[in-house]
């Protein structure tokens, strides 16, 4: 079970360059922000952009004496090797400071979503035992909602933006008494003495992400030192990483599909990354590609269909002479927005799929190698098995099975969670979740996440096969497709649509979206359809499923 049968299609599959790949030697002890940030100092790089934020440009040498200030401030105040810190909080300078920081003095950021609960920021605190708290100051009413119910573990609160006077309106505050709570302002204008970034080995846990929580509780997602030389370097190679690229993820920080491509690649390979504290939509997202001359774009299907959108309703043709790669990741990209993006920008998208378990993605096309609709190929150093329903190995074009991966990437351990370990992590295999298929040219394509599939009448129904007719049709802008269960007790699929400006619902249309699935198999075509204004998302902005399965 833990050696993958070989396929007649493995040439296609993993190519030459993939075969000749040999990862970087890692040495047994590593300083993460060296790799990053100091081993530039000395060079032309130290004095060009590292960060581009919000407009405001920062020279690798601000950055890195911020990092050293941060990390150094941070030890003073008691900060311990191997401590976690909870951060809180949306893309700035300062979060950027502090997730370095710490990685600097050996502390363990851990990075949740600000858009999660007072109730969730709780059970953070509790689950990682954070000694301390980096919080925007627009989320500190959700930690003072909880600060009765606070874990001893928590000793300092570290609140990013206006600091709230005591006393007069930041009175609540003193529910925090007993704890150590400052402005960052504290940190980065600190006179600590600056002490060198601590070495962690190689196998030593260096930072952590939280998983979206859709299917229960999140988990803790725990990586190793290695991954800065490891990912870095793979994924640079793949996707050609240049010291001369303006590179903008979309994704939020606290997402593996904003941090590694949109900061830490980026940093490693002396480019320059480029933040944006505002949610991305189109119009800051496009003005920040012109201004910013942006080459290489990494986002997620919801903000390019927003953008096509924008730019359909404007009238509109932004020019960005400067991108020149696009990819997508977290879902599957509806199959003419491909067409629709190369029409307006002149660009291919390049679909892709990874997770926070094996450290950003494992599958994606790429420059020399692509097919649209399609999620690409293996990236150096990943291999890819596909496990059928009987635990055997999918061997054969065109059937799916559920992705396996092996990689030292992959997550150490879910944080305080046993069970879910055994259950995910299979010797040298990460188990995944997702359904894929390769074809006969050795490109992968994905049919489905293992809890959203559903039988109807037996037969198993994949929610996206039906989103991408659904989607196909000129009225609707989005859709999103689950089961429910209807008053004879039978399971029937149910789609929510979202239409596109100028839309609006009817009898007519209904049947004219039936008729888009029916050659798909009847009894895949919807038995009812709403249609809202917009689909719930998760904190990490995938579609919601789980929410619109308790609509009914």
């Amino acid at each position: 079970m833990l050696e993958r049968v070989p396929t007649a299609f493995d040439d296609r599959i993993y190519g030459a360059d993939w075969r000749a790949w040999i990862d970087p030697e890692v040495p047994d002890e590593i300083a993460p922000t060296t790799l990053l940030l100091d081993r530039h100092l000395g060079t032309p790089v130290e004095r060009k952009a590292a960060l581009i934020v919000d407009g405001a440009p920062i020279s690798y040498g601000e950055l890195t004496r911020l990092v050293a200030t941060v990390s150094s401030e941070l030890a003073a105040r008691g900060v311990a090797p191997d401590d976690r810190i909870l951060l809180f909080g949306t893309d700035s300078l300062d979060y950027v400071a502090m997730w370095l920081g710490a990685v600097r003095a050996g502390a363990i950021p851990a990075v949740v979503s600000d858009l999660y609960k007072a109730r969730e920021l709780l059970h953070f605190l509790r689950d990682t035992a954070a000694r301390l708290c980096f919080i925007d100051a627009e989320q500190i009413g959700k930690l003072i909602e909880i600060a009765d119910a606070l874990p001893p573990s928590l000793h300092t609160i570290i609140i990013r933006g206006e600091f709230p006077a005591l006393p007069g309106e930041g009175r609540e505050l003193t529910r925090l008494e007993g704890r150590k709570v400052l402005p960052f302002a504290a940190i980065r204008d600190g006179h600590a003495t600056t002490t060198p970034p601590l070495l962690r080995h190689r196998n030593d846990i260096t930072y952590m992400f939280f998983s979206g929580g859709t299917t229960g509780t999140a988990k803790g997602i725990t990586h190793l030192a290695h991954d800065f030389v490891l990912v870095s370097e793979r994924h640079g190679r793949f996707w050609q990483y240049r010291e001369t690229d303006v590179v903008f993820a979309t994704s939020k920080k606290y997402f593996t599909h904003g941090l590694w491509p949109g900061l830490l690649i980026p940093l490693y390979w002396g480019a320059t990354a480029v933040l944006m504290r505002r949610p991305p939509v189109p119009e800051p997202v496009l003005r920040t590609l012109a201004d910013a001359g942006v080459t290489k774009l990494i986002t997620v299907p919801t903000v390019l269909k927003n953008i096509l959108e924008h730019v359909r309703q404007s009238g509109t043709k932004p020019n960005f002479p400067a991108l020149d790669f696009v990819a997508s990741a977290s879902e599957r990209i509806p199959p003419e927005i491909f067409s629709r993006f190369y029409e307006q920008f002149g660009v291919e998208l390049f679909d892709s799929i990874g997770s926070s378990e094996i450290t950003y993605e494992w599958i994606a096309n790429r420059q020399k190698e692509f097919k649209r609709g399609s999620l690409g190929k293996p990236i150096f150093g990943y291999e890819v098995r596909l496990m059928s329903a009987d635990h055997g190995d999918v061997t054969e074009p065109n059937v799916p099975g559920e992705a396996w991966i092996k990689s030292k990437t992959a997550c150490f351990f879910y944080w305080r969670k046993y069970d879910k370990s055994r259950e995910t992590f299979i010797g040298e295999w990460t188990r995944t979740g997702d359904n894929l298929y390769f074809d006969e040219d050795g490109f992968f394509w994905f049919s489905g996440r293992n809890d959203d599939m559903f039988k109807v009448k037996g037969l198993w129904v994949a929610p996206i096969e039906i989103e991408a007719a659904l989607t196909g049709h000129p009225a609707v802008h989005e859709a999103a497709v689950v089961s429910f269960t209807d008053r004879d007790g039978f399971t029937k699929p149910k789609a929510f649509v979202v239409l596109r400006q100028g839309h609006a619902q009817s009898e007519a249309l209904i049947g004219e979206l039936c008729a888009a699935v029916r050659p798909l198999g009847g009894y895949k075509v919807p038995e009812r359809f709403e249609f809202v204004d917009e689909l719930p998302r998760t904190t990490l902005m995938k579609i919601d499923r789980r929410s619109l399965r308790q609509r009914g």
